[in-house]
């Protein structure tokens, strides 16, 4: 399915989810009551109808400056007029710095208002350059003038993955938290209407009538102006009307607050605990929970136990789990499909072992997730091609997470799986907390079980900061704190300082080759000029970096250095180039290295194309959607943009905050945040547990410890700090001898006590089962993690 189908589909579900009805080319609702199914009806007893107020209503025929009330930022980087009947807002002084007009501040005060404007655009400087829609937006004297605000930008290329977007601007930087393509660009000779109708804390966004954005809005941003503005482009504008918005607009797919297990350990995997008659919730600390759901849209237990209906399931109040949904068949897929409607499944994730059928779920509810799987594949093992054959199977049906069998649950075996940006699920069961503790670190991110307590009992035990996972670092262009970016050198630096992933960025060269270069001129960083695509690959080589004289490399040329290394290569597709997709292909299949890499892009047709070229390959969506007040606003919108390209979360780390993420690891999401070069931050983050930092300072992580090993018993007296041997390794690969410093009682006869360092004490004699850990201090101190190890059968004496 091309881009701009596939992405009015993931619209419509949305629409159908919220509104019970309509479809992506709804047109935008009337301020009041009337028959546009996004309104709710009059009732049945006759009232006397209310009218909205029009608030604003503005043209320019026969003005020569602007209306009275109106009034100009003073940093407008280009000119504001009124001529020819029309108010003209030239931004092409500037293609990235704004210039806007703001509507009188009477209406700053105001919360709940329809906006309609009138507008076409000219003479742009670029096709992505943009015109829009402001409002919430703060006043005149604001610190920074105007801010916060959000706002609804059209491009001139309309037609583009991003043609549309629903940003937030906020202390001079943009979270565009939704895109879209229109279905045509941008004519001058025509003109066209752009729409903002926001109430409470929702908001929708029409082109043309056309529903592009169905977003929830920050809480604090309560109330807020008007404006519109561009840059690098001149917008003109007919007409403006705002009129009062009476009725709220429909309730958008709620996330669930989930419950938690009440572990401190950093991004603890998730619980999925398989739902049986009389499962006590609250003791399997699960914050998801397993059915089978069967084309009837009832619910199931593992041995076909009826467990009620979906729907009531769904309504449940005080409800705080997530369902995930065990599919059999095509059947139940067009149930979902036809109910949805009616039921909220914007909080839903699919699971199955049929590839097709979760894809063809995926196609026709857009908003779901999925998961595959595994677990009745008896042949898998622990090969690369193993890896593989989950990796592509996982991204053929649209999922991110892979439910893995017995035999894969192995820590390398998951950091390889993780590597490549796939959510690792276990499927195991555990009669006692150690084996409990043998699963969990493995670094899985979630754990389905037919009982999930022992898991929890663990998780609860872990000292504060626990990291049961390690976080990946990623060389941002290999690593150009010390060495010239985007070289085979700098990638070099990137991997001896333990580096997991080096990322670069690729473009092609007139003779068919793909080179690495940030920039899309070869300008700023080598001793040449000019588009990199406009050279030959021979012309590419014989350039020089300016600091130290390093060849511009091929991408084949990094496959080749890294080939069977522990190296994921983070490929970015900067390029719009329609063949970069295809010869990257060719590059994999000559160097078969698809075990090593993923692509990431801003640009959201290239990650269609890969959808449709090399659909086994994991894709990074690289954007700023996170940077509300509230985790689940945030998720719903991280959702909105990932989704519809099946990609992971690969934000500016900015605005990316832990409660966000820690809500997305219930549902899968992976995040992977860039370019950390705030080494506070970058401690702030690993401390965190993220899934992946990107710096070009991948030698700060070069000591952390990363991995613990002890012996399988020991024994301990009583009253005495609980210390034991153990053996560390770094990020770098460096082993060494060192005593555990904290430590987690899981099981045993033994009465203990534990400090607020955590410090272990044994006050009695007995058994116990104890992880041993060790906290690493980062910095100055400011932030530590832990590493634990598997369990030791103590005896204390």
């Amino acid at each position: 399915m091309d881009k701009m189908k596939w992405v009015g589909v993931l619209a419509l579900a949305t629409a159908l989810a919220a509104c019970g009805g309509g479809d992506d080319d709804q047109a935008a609702p009337s301020p009041g009551p009337g028959t546009d199914p996004t309104v709710p009806a009059p009732t049945p007893t006759p009232q006397p109808e209310v009218q909205p107020q029009v608030l604003l209503e503005q043209s320019f025929a026969g003005l020569s400056a602007l209306p009275a009330g109106w009034s100009l930022p003073a940093n407008n980087r280009g000119t504001v007029s009124v001529a020819d009947g029309e108010l003209v807002i030239d931004g092409r002084a500037h293609s990235s710095l704004m210039t806007a007009v703001m509507l009188p501040a009477r209406l700053e005060a105001l919360s709940n208002y329809r906006i309609d404007v009138v507008f076409t655009f000219a003479q742009p400087n670029n096709s992505s350059r943009w015109g829009s829609v402001m409002y919430r937006a703060g006043p005149a004297n604001a610190a920074i003038p105007h801010e916060p605000y959000y706002q609804f930008a059209i491009r001139q290329a309309a037609t583009a993955a991003n043609g549309t977007e629903f940003a937030l601007r906020r202390n001079n930087g943009w979270n565009v938290q939704g895109t879209k393509a229109f279905r045509e660009n941008i004519d001058p000779g025509k003109t066209y209407t752009a729409t903002v109708v926001v109430h409470g804390r929702r908001v929708r966004q029409y082109l043309d009538n056309v529903l592009t954005h169905d977003m929830t809005l920050d809480e604090a941003m309560a109330a807020g102006g008007i404006g519109l503005q561009t840059t690098g482009l001149v917008m003109r504008v007919r007409s403006v009307k705002v009129t009062e918005q009476l009725q709220p607009l429909p309730e958008i797919g709620k996330l669930v607050a989930v419950q938690e297990t009440g572990t401190q350990a950093a991004m603890a995997p998730t619980l999925v605990q398989a739902m049986a008659a009389n499962t006590d919730l609250a003791a399997s600390g699960a914050s998801n929970v397993l059915y089978a759901v069967d084309a009837g849209l009832n619910l199931h237990a593992a041995n076909g136990e009826g467990l009620g209906a979906l729907a009531q399931y769904l309504a449940s109040p005080g409800r705080a789990t997530i369902p995930v949904l065990r599919i059999a068949d095509a059947a139940t897929v067009g149930a979902l499909a036809a109910a949805q409607d009616r039921l909220d499944l914007g909080d839903v994730t699919l699971l199955s072992a049929d590839v097709e059928l979760l894809a063809s779920a995926r196609r026709a509810l857009p908003a779901v997730r999925t998961a595959v799987d595994f677990t009745q594949r008896t042949s898998l093992g622990n090969t690369p091609q193993d890896i593989l054959e989950v990796v592509g199977a996982t991204n053929r049906a649209k999922a991110k997470i892979a439910v893995l069998p017995a035999a894969m649950i192995q820590r390398a075996t998951v950091a390889h799986l993780q590597r490549l940006l796939i959510t690792v699920w276990a499927q195991a069961d555990a009669a006692t907390p150690a084996e409990a503790a043998n699963v969990l670190t493995t670094g899985v991110h979630g754990v389905l079980a037919a009982d999930t307590r022992a898991f929890a009992q663990v998780l609860r035990a872990l000292p504060a900061g626990t990291l049961l996972r390690k976080p990946l670092v990623t060389g941002h262009r290999g690593m150009p704190s010390t060495e010239d970016e985007n070289t085979l050198e700098g990638a070099r630096a990137a991997a001896a300082a333990g580096a997991d992933a080096i990322e670069n960025d690729i473009y092609r060269t007139t003779d068919g080759h793909l080179v690495v270069m940030h920039d899309a001129t070869v300008d700023r960083t080598t001793n040449g000029s000019g588009s990199i695509e406009a050279m030959t690959l021979a012309q590419v080589q014989a350039l020089q970096t300016k600091t130290r004289g390093r060849q511009v490399p091929t991408l084949r040329a990094f496959f080749q250095e890294f080939k069977g290394r522990p190296i994921t290569h983070f490929v970015e597709l900067k390029s719009a180039n329609a063949d970069i997709v295809p010869l990257l292909q060719q590059e994999l299949d000559a160097l078969g290295v698809r075990d090593q890499v993923v692509a990431i892009s801003f640009d959201g047709n290239q990650l269609t194309r890969m959808g449709t070229t090399l659909p086994e390959v994991t894709v990074g969506y690289l954007n700023s959607a996170a940077g509300g007040s509230d985790p689940l606003v945030d998720l719903r919108n991280i959702l909105s943009v990932t989704q519809q390209y099946s990609a992971t979360f690969n934000p500016s780390y900015a605005n990316l905050s832990a409660a966000a993420m820690e809500a997305g690891k219930h549902r899968g999401i992976t995040f992977w945040p860039w370019t950390i070069n705030d080494q506070a931050a970058f401690y702030r983050f690993y401390s965190q547990g993220t899934h992946g930092l990107t710096t070009d300072y991948a030698w700060w992580a070069q000591d952390f410890p990363v991995a613990i090993a002890s012996a399988a018993s020991a024994s301990a007296p009583v009253g005495q700090a609980f210390g034991m041997a153990i053996t560390l390794t770094t990020q770098a690969g460096v082993s060494y001898a060192a005593t555990s410093n904290v430590a987690a009682v899981i099981d045993g006869s033994a009465p203990h006590s534990v400090a607020a360092d955590g410090t272990l004490r044994f006050t009695g004699p007995g058994t116990a089962v104890v992880m041993p850990g060790y906290r690493h201090a980062m910095g100055d101190g400011t932030y530590s993690y832990v590493v634990v190890a598997p369990p030791v059968n103590v005896t204390v004496q």
